[in-house]
């Protein structure tokens, strides 16, 4: 099923006016990533190892001459966006549309007690997971369509085709993959 979005911005057209390489990019660790918890809208910052993990990712894309980063305004992103831009003497752009899933009442929750806690939510996660609404959130294609729309409205406004980092969250990226593969 295409996604609502499809027809207002197509990824044909940008590729057409030539390639940007882009470099989607998950944020370093947190706390509540490795304890298995439902992480959306909460502003958890990054761990120590999601800090190393970020210096990691920044001596690996060093050599790359990125002309732009952009970020999640979420501090987990936002951190990992700012040691990645440094070296390159950028600063990254703030994007709202590129938040995580907005996880409404699953937030901070264990991932192992959704099936007793929101039983009813479980099953039509399972049965349908891009239409299923998160109690007191989103829906995966309402999350996708922003995402989409955020990447493809910034790189549209590009006026150089130099490569660019978007770092993001898992649910986000993932959307903007999906689409992109269609």
């Amino acid at each position: 099923m295409q996604p609502p979005h499809r027809n207002a911005f197509e990824w044909e057209g940008l590729f057409e006016r030539g390639a940007i390489p882009v470099f989607l990019i998950r944020h370093g660790q947190t706390s509540w990533n490795k304890e298995r918890r439902f992480l959306g809208r909460s502003d958890v910052p990054l761990d120590e190892d999601g800090h190393a993990q970020a210096g990691l990712l920044t001596d690996a894309l060093s050599a790359i001459p990125l002309e732009a980063v952009y970020s999640s305004p979420l501090a987990r992103a936002w951190a990992t966006a700012v040691r990645l831009a440094a070296p390159h003497g950028l600063k990254p752009g703030a994007l709202p549309g590129l938040t995580e899933l907005d996880q409404g009442e699953l937030e901070g929750m264990k991932g192992a007690d959704l099936p007793d806690r929101y039983p009813d939510f479980y099953q039509a996660w399972r049965a349908d997971p891009t239409h299923a609404r998160v109690p007191g959130g989103e829906t995966l294609a309402e999350c996708q369509a922003r995402a989409v729309s955020s990447v493809l409205s910034t790189l549209a406004q590009r006026t150089t085709r130099g490569p660019v980092a978007i770092v993001s969250h898992k649910v986000a990226i993932s959307g903007v993959l999906c689409d992109t593969i269609g």
